[in-house]
């Protein structure tokens, strides 16, 4: 009886450790799976919603560390800040934003937004450099036609794309392939750059 009894026990046991387990795998996917609402952009006519939905969507569907954050001089206008450690180049980081790009002239509601990444090299040329880092930036510029390289007024070296998202929207996931573009961009670029200025 008592081995029967033990048995019973112990098969109980397993029962609710396997039912523990699946609901902890499906409570984890169910984590991992992002909302329909967050996998396509739409034209919005605030500066912060896009933000968000690609704020929820990156972290979401592909775990990366986003930062939200306000434009210093609008308490509205938010972007995003997506730290990276670098290597071999130094740390850097991308920003995201969204901004109208066109207008209804009638109602003046916007009809088309952009979407601005925006990767900050932390590199700063040297001024005696500009010319050598131009040699650089244009030889990539040319092979490279959808992004664009440029050196700041500061003289740090930036590397952008943008997005349009017009009436019938933009799966998000343009947006995480458009950083992911921008990350290859600077990783190609910056031993020619590097070599050019002499960092």
């Amino acid at each position: 009886m008592k081995t029967r009894t033990l048995a019973v026990l112990l098969f109980t046991c397993m029962l609710l450790l396997v039912a523990g387990l699946a609901a902890a795998a499906q409570d984890k996917s169910a984590g991992k799976e992002v909302a329909k609402q967050d996998k396509l952009l739409t034209v919005v006519q605030d500066e912060k919603s896009m933000e968000q939905t690609i704020a929820r969507y990156l972290r979401t569907a592909h775990s990366l560390i986003v930062d939200e954050k306000y434009a210093p001089k609008d308490p509205e206008d938010l972007y995003l800040e997506l730290p990276y450690k670098g290597d071999p180049m130094p740390k850097f980081r991308i920003t995201v934003d969204s901004q109208p790009l066109n207008r209804d002239k009638n109602s003046n509601k916007v009809i088309e937004r952009g979407v601005l990444i925006n990767l900050y090299t932390d590199v700063r040329v040297p001024k005696d450099k500009t010319d050598a880092a131009m040699v650089a930036i244009n030889e990539w510029n040319r092979k490279k036609a959808f992004s664009s390289i440029y050196i700041d007024t500061d003289g740090e070296v930036i590397c952008c794309w943008i997005l349009n998202v017009l009436n019938d929207g933009l799966a998000t996931e343009y947006v995480y392939d458009a950083v992911a573009r921008v990350q290859n961009i600077w990783k190609g670029l910056y031993p020619s750059l590097s070599e050019a200025i002499g960092s």
